[in-house]
């Protein structure tokens, strides 16, 4: 049939999975490999954990430490922004 199969040069047609959302991409790789699903959010809650234990024993410390991260974060995001906006 004509048109049935997909065009070399459209990537979305080629690529099943480049029309879903990060949430559904998060889902799919959860379902094929659970085992590493579950060692990502044991290590986050590790991580969390001695974050915590950290702001207690140096809170001055931890809130420049979060400080530092929210700005670098704020940083990434703009440049990434800003490079979409640029290519578009």
């Amino acid at each position: 049939m004509a048109g049935s199969e997909p065009s070399p040069d459209d990537p979305e047609e080629t690529d099943p999975f480049a029309a879903l959302t990060l949430k559904e991409r998060i889902a799919v790789a959860t379902a094929q490999d659970p085992t590493k699903a579950m060692a990502v959010l044991v290590l986050f809650l590790f991580g969390l954990a001695f974050f915590v234990a950290f702001a207690l024993v140096f809170p001055r410390v931890a809130v420049i430490f979060t400080l530092g991260t929210l700005v670098v974060g704020g940083l990434a995001a703009a440049g990434y922004v800003l490079l979409t906006r640029a290519e578009n």
